[in-house]
This record gives C-alpha cells, structure tokens and sequence, in this order.
C-alpha cells in the first residue's frame, strides 16, 4: 500500500476518533457557588433638593441656590467636586384636586445627587451639612467601591468555578468515571447589594439621618456567586 495512502488512513481514523472522543458520551452537570465576608469601603448619601414655586423658572431659581448651598458646604467640609454627582433633575407641573376640579398649584423641581465618600468620618457632616442647607436625605447606603466590586467578583467567581469541579469529580468518581474536558459554562452570576443604613420611607423624620450617620458601624456582609458547568466524563 502507498505510503500516503495510509498515512490518510491513519489520520482519518484518528479524525474520527477524536470526533467520537469530543462529541460522544456522557455529560455531567454541577452548579457551584461562593459566599464571601466583605466589608463595605464607601458610603452613599443620597440627597434630593425639592423646591416649589408659582412659575417653573421661580422653581428652579430656588433649587439652584439650595442646589449651590450644599456643593459650597461640602466643599468646605473635605470633598472633592467629582465626589458629588447629579443623578436627576425633573421639573413637573403641581394639581390639587379638590371636589372634583383640578387646581394648578404651581411648579415643582426636584434634584437628586450622590455624595460618595471612603472617609466614614465624614458622614455626619455631610449630612448635617446638607440638611441645614436645605436638601432631605433619601437614603444612606454602605457599598462597594468599582474597584471593590471588580476585585470580589472575581474572587467569588473562580471559588465559584472552583466548587463546581469539585461536584462534578465527586459526580464522576461516584458512576467509577473521570471527569474529561469542560464542555461548556452555562451562567455566571454574581450578587451584590448595598446594605441600606437610613431610608427615608421608613424613617420618621430628618434627625433620624443624623442620627444614623452619627452612629455608622460597618459590619461584614456577603456577596455571593454562582456558576453553572457541564463536563464531559473520559472513556479512560
């Protein structure tokens, strides 16, 4: 027989059999997860300036000098302008009903921002500060930094993979198997919620935000993940 002739031979049959290896037989499953103790490194302080008036240019003449206020005070308090962000600005029209008629009351404009701060120390302030210059404190929340984030993400994701193997070995090794390549990661998730220190819906008035900003405590919380694998068991 030719020489090349069977060297096809012999490369067509270790094509197929490669094929048949990769693409045939049993497939096991596991779904792994990770808890993780972390403690929050930045504070959220959510304001929301409300001013009202009988024109919408009055309304927002008002907001911009409370507006204004509270950027100059904490200013003065420590931070730093790219700490205070603008997350909303809405202007909308006032109606009271009454007897069944409508009444135009006015203009309403209502401003939210984020002040986020890694100084602790700092919350009170912010928030006594913000306060007495005429903005309501909406919530106050622990969180994780971006880099936080990014960084425990990672983390919990690979513990995540990590126990996932281990379940499909334990899976494989119990039907007298070996675990053979990764076929395919069907999801990743991973969860994280800040943790909410004062809310207004439920507080009872503005001194219950200075309150708690006077009294903060971080304390380790959980981030979590999970991931779900599928692997191919060897014929070896």
């Amino acid at each position: 027989m030719d020489n090349r002739i069977l060297i096809a031979l012999v490369i067509g049959i270790l094509l197929v059999g490669g094929y048949i290896y990769y693409n045939t037989g049993a497939i096991v499953s596991a779904q792994g997860s990770s808890n993780i103790k972390v403690q929050p490194d930045e504070v959220s302080i959510y304001l929301n300036i409300e001013t009202k008036n009988l024109t919408a240019q009055g309304a927002k003449d008002a907001n911009d000098e409370i507006t204004d206020n509270v950027v100059t005070e904490l200013v003065k308090l420590g931070l730093e302008r790219k700490d205070i962000q603008f997350s909303s600005y809405n202007t909308y029209p006032e109606y009271d009903w009454s007897n069944g008629q409508q009444k135009f009351k006015g203009y309403v404009v209502s401003q939210q921002l984020v002040i986020k701060t890694k100084d602790f120390d700092l919350v009170y302030g912010i928030v006594d500060k913000s306060v007495n210059a005429g903005a309501l404190v909406n919530y106050i929340n622990f969180e994780l930094s971006d880099e936080k984030q990014s960084d425990y993400k990672s983390q919990a994701l690979t513990e995540a993979g990590k126990d996932a193997k281990d379940k499909a070995e334990a899976t494989a090794a119990g039907l007298g198997k070996n675990l053979g390549r990764l076929v395919s990661v069907q999801s990743q998730d991973f969860y994280y919620q800040p943790w909410n220190l004062y809310d207004k819906a439920v507080a009872t008035d503005s001194g219950g935000a200075r309150e708690v900003a006077m009294n903060i405590q971080p304390q380790d919380k959980e981030v979590t993940a999970s991931i779900t694998v599928q692997y191919k068991l060897s014929l070896f």
